[in-house]
């Protein structure tokens, strides 16, 4: 990876380690660094603050925090299909993906290990291929061979699989069909991201975010949106749709149900019933072709209850 001239190395590596799923506190980032896990910087001026004068190339080698034993977890995982290269599945809403700090033997690879069996192999990561967030439910494709998830890796970088979500956001609004800009990690709340048009020149680290509104419907309180998600950024739909001021019902980092729900005079039986939805996005509908086979795999989800509940609620 590149660190950027004028930039501080603490505050790089926090960036780019978290873009990768490695959330990472600032006392153990600063051992790091101490203890030489950072390469390609002189030892004699390495520190947390570092700034090059002139882009470098750098590398990190990351300590195990713990010896993770990834067990079998009796978790029933709905497998819409499986052959010898891949499977899909659906992943619920409140789901890790993947082990990592602070989670349990609850995650969603602990499900596959036992409901798919064979994956490619990785030490915390077996078969994952890409991320859906905690609370976001939907689709995910699951390598079972390395030469798969490395084709599958390729092809999402590439922009070769098509994905659609299906969002309820807050307010009657009405979005632009095409939505373009950029994506940077908060620098004052290191779990949210920013999605603006332009990018603030304090912001050193940002990335192009890109989707369209396929369809969109409005009810009294809230949009129905149907996303075709372009790029795949860390909390895209989500920051982008709090940049609209329109936050993801349910979304309890970039909004706040009890207080729109104040804003519209919504009663308390709704919001209870609200409460109970969860947040309301989902991973519908995906579509690529198979690597090694020569078809198109296409595959949707039925609108789940929570959401239709929700919109009723609403209307």
């Amino acid at each position: 990876m590149t660190l950027p001239a004028g930039v501080r190395l603490d505050k790089f590596l926090s960036d780019a380690l978290a873009e990768r799923g490695e959330e990472i506190s600032r006392s153990r980032l600063q051992r790091l660094i101490e203890e030489g896990g950072v390469s390609g910087i002189d030892a004699a001026k390495i520190k947390a603050a570092f700034k090059a004068k002139t882009p470098v190339e750098i590398s990190v080698t990351l300590p195990g925090d713990k010896d993770i034993r990834l067990k079998p977890a009796a978790i029933d995982i709905p497998i819409l299909y499986e052959d010898d290269y891949l499977a899909i599945v659906h992943k619920p809403a409140g789901m890790t993906v993947h082990p990592g700090a602070g989670t349990g033997d609850d995650t969603l690879v602990h499900a596959l290990i036992a409901n798919v069996g064979k994956l490619s192999p990785h030490a915390e990561r077996p078969g994952i291929v890409h991320r859906l967030d905690r609370e976001t439910e939907g689709l995910m494709v699951i390598a079972k061979t390395e030469k798969a998830r490395a084709a599958l890796s390729h092809a999402f970088a590439e922009r070769e699989v098509s994905k659609v979500y299906q969002a309820l956001i807050w307010g009657k609004v009405s979005l632009p069909e095409e939505v373009s800009g950029f994506i940077w990690r908060d620098i004052h709340d290191r779990k949210k991201m920013r999605f603006a048009t332009q990018v603030p020149e304090r912001v050193t680290r940002a990335r192009d975010a890109e989707l369209i509104v396929a369809e969109q419907k409005q009810f009294k309180y809230a949009t129905r949106l149907t996303i075709s998600l372009i790029t795949g950024r860390t909390h895209q739909i989500r920051a982008t749709a709090a940049f609209f001021n329109a936050p993801v019902i349910g979304d309890t980092v970039y909004g706040n149900d009890d207080t729109r729900a104040k804003l519209y005079k919504i009663g308390r039986e709704k919001r209870d019933l609200l409460a109970g939805c969860g947040m309301l996005l989902m991973a519908r509908e995906i579509a690529f072709k198979h690597p090694f086979k020569r078809k198109t795999m296409e595959f949707a989800l039925p609108v789940p209850a929570r959401f239709t509940d929700a919109e009723k609620a609403l209307s």
